[in-house]
C-alpha cells in the first residue's frame, strides 16, 4: 500500500497536477524568541503539578483562562487546551512535548492561522526548590516599530505569567 501511494505521489507530481513553486516563491519570517527565568520555592513536583492541572493552570496562564481549561489535565502528547492570546486571537494550545516534572511544549494555534507560536516550561531542581524556564517563539511578519512593540508586550506578559506560577506554587 505504502508503494502504491509513492508511486501515485509521483505519478501526480509529473503530471503536472501538482506545481512546486521556485525559490523566487519562498518568504523568510522571522521568528521571535524569549525566555524568562524565576527561581520557586516549591519542588519540581508541586511546580508539574500547578503548570499541568487544569484547575491550577488557569489561574496562572492568561492565555488558558478558558473555563473549560479547568476541567483538563496535561498529561499526553495530544492534549488540548482553548487560549486566546493578549490581542484577542482565540485557537488551541496542543501538547507536542511532555517530560513529567521537567518539561512541557505546546504549539499555539489561533484559529486565524495568523501567526505559529511554540512555548515551552523547563523545570530543574534547586537547593530551595525549582529554577522555572519559560521559553516562547513566534513569527512575526510586522514592520519594525510593530515587532518591537510585540516583543515588548509578550516580554511583560511572560515575566507577569511565570510570576502567575510562582504565587500559585508558593501560594502567597
Amino acid at each position: 500500500m505504502k508503494r502504491f501511494l509513492f508511486i501515485l505521489i509521483v505519478l501526480i507530481a509529473f503530471s503536472g497536477l501538482i506545481q512546486v513553486r521556485d525559490a523566487s516563491a519562498w518568504k523568510q519570517i522571522p521568528v521571535v524568541r524569549h525566555t524568562v527565568d524565576a527561581d520557586v520555592a516549591a519542588s519540581p513536583d508541586a511546580v508539574w503539578a500547578a503548570m499541568t492541572t487544569g484547575r491550577n493552570l488557569v489561574t496562572w496562564c492568561p492565555e488558558w483562562k478558558s473555563l473549560s481549561n479547568a476541567k483538563i489535565n496535561l498529561s499526553r502528547v495530544g492534549d488540548v487546551l482553548d487560549f486566546t492570546d493578549a490581542w484577542g486571537n482565540g485557537g488551541r494550545s496542543v501538547v507536542t512535548f511532555l517530560s513529567r516534572g521537567k518539561e512541557i511544549r505546546v504549539q499555539h494555534e489561533p484559529t486565524n492561522g495568523s501567526y505559529i507560536c511554540q512555548a515551552k516550561l523547563l523545570i530543574a531542581p534547586t537547593k530551595t526548590g525549582s529554577h522555572v524556564t519559560y521559553v516562547e517563539q513566534y513569527s512575526d511578519e510586522s514592520a519594525p516599530n510593530d515587532l518591537q512593540a510585540t516583543a515588548g508586550k509578550v516580554d511583560v506578559e511572560m515575566a507577569e505569567t511565570l510570576a502567575a506560577l510562582k504565587k500559585t506554587v508558593e501560594k502567597k
